[in-house]
């Protein structure tokens, strides 16, 4: 049976009561330290029905993993960003997209942040990165 880290119960408490709140959180927090079991985590405790993890397609296979060990009771569907525009279904509670810091771009938005903006719309979103601004502070703004 999985038992969460400390710091990711903690971590996924606090990203609960933002959402509440802001109905958008980001998770900005060190590679490896188990974002996307943050990321389930807390989505098990807003109580969700149908989640949408939006991430690379190479890593698809270990949210899979990860969402099977934690065995929540939502439906999940994960997806990689060049297929976003294959979503037809946009019943999602939640939507939480990873390594967020890839869809910013400057000065025009990128066809990955016009995908998510029509899907995510009134919905809460979780953004994950190990590594929020790469290049400036201004890329905040632009994810």
């Amino acid at each position: 049976m999985f038992k969460p880290r400390f710091y990711q119960t903690e971590i996924s408490d606090e990203a609960v009561k933002i959402l509440n709140k802001l109905n958008i959180v980001m998770l900005s927090v060190q590679v490896r330290c188990g974002k996307t079991f943050m990321a389930l985590l807390t989505a098990q405790k807003l109580k969700c029905n149908n989640v949408l993890f939006v991430t690379k397609k190479k890593a698809i296979s270990s949210i899979t993993a990860d969402y099977e060990t934690l065995n929540p009771e939502y439906d999940i569907q994960i997806i990689n960003y060049e297929s976003l525009h294959k979503i037809t279904d946009r019943t999602f509670d939640l939507v939480v997209v990873d390594e967020s810091h890839s869809i910013g771009k400057f000065p025009k938005s990128s066809k990955r942040a016009k995908d998510l903006k029509s899907i995510v719309k009134d919905k809460k979103l979780i953004l994950l990165t190990g590594t929020p601004t790469p290049e400036s502070y201004s890329q905040f703004y632009h994810q």
